[in-house]
């Protein structure tokens, strides 16, 4: 589980298949977003990191949007194991995503509502989740939140980062750790949470790849309005903004996860 990027690689394993006969029809790079749409009509999203902090994330310019169009998906799905840069793996997972087809989603709504999360509870958030803020603090659970970017919470030491995660309770992670290859190392260093669960639009929506982890919970989209979404993701739109396009979607992955 510790070895950096695996699941990254199992990713692109598990959907290479069927990338070799998908197409690559439109492509839109975003400042908050990354969409990738083909030729059976799927659209993926992922997230666009942030500028690079420091050091060796610089900067590593995308191609052109224009002439990813007609490649094969697997082009574009290989840059997951391929390129060492954040925002190239976020093109790759925004494939990846479109190459995913759901077929169902085993509860609707809010995941933090299926959490039931106490006073007893102390939460560690993986990237900061600003709409969920406010109800965690409401239910009297603890709240540590992990990021790369001191403006939006602590950037720890790894043996303190890694002494928070093992007291977790509940985990809520960014999908986008994958980007950085750190998923691995953050599902290792925690202790026995009750729930874990990957959120946002980056989710790749696949139960088998998550099998020998302990992820409980993927809370993820479906698009359901390809056409308006491309022009919101083009202009920079946030996750708020793209709301009326997708449907929130669950999956648990435990047997003992369900609401209620």
């Amino acid at each position: 589980m510790k070895k950096p990027g695996r699941l990254a690689r199992r990713l692109r394993d598990l959907l290479h298949e069927e990338a070799r006969i998908r197409t690559v029809t439109a492509v839109c790079i975003g400042a908050a977003y990354i969409a990738v749409r083909l030729d059976h009509g799927g659209l993926g999203l992922a997230a666009m990191p942030a500028a690079p902090l420091a050091g060796p994330e610089r900067e590593a310019p995308l191609p052109p949007a224009a002439s990813l169009r007609g490649r094969p998906a697997a082009f574009l799905l290989d840059g997951l194991t391929g390129g060492d840069h954040p925002r190239h793996k976020a093109l790759a997972l925004a494939t990846a995503n479109a190459l995913i087809r759901q077929e169902r989603s085993d509860f609707d709504g809010d995941a933090l509502d299926a959490f039931h999360l106490t006073a007893d509870d102390s939460v560690v958030m993986v990237g900061r989740f600003t709409p969920l803020l406010e109800r965690i603090a409401a239910t009297g659970a603890a709240l540590a939140i992990l990021e790369r970017d001191p403006a939006k919470g602590m950037v720890l030491p790894a043996e303190v980062r890694r002494r928070v995660l093992e007291r977790g309770t509940v985990a809520i992670i960014t999908a986008t750790a994958m980007l950085y290859d750190e998923l691995e190392a953050i599902l290792s260093a925690l202790g026995r949470p009750r729930q874990v669960s990957l959120l946002g639009p980056s989710t790749p929506m696949l139960p088998e790849l998550f099998d020998l982890t302990p992820v409980t919970h993927l809370g993820g989209v479906k698009v359901v309005d390809a056409a308006r979404i491309m022009p919101i993701v083009a202009a920079g739109g946030s996750t708020k903004a793209m709301r009326p396009c997708l449907e929130m979607t669950n999956l648990a992955l435990k047997k003992d996860f369900f609401p209620g």
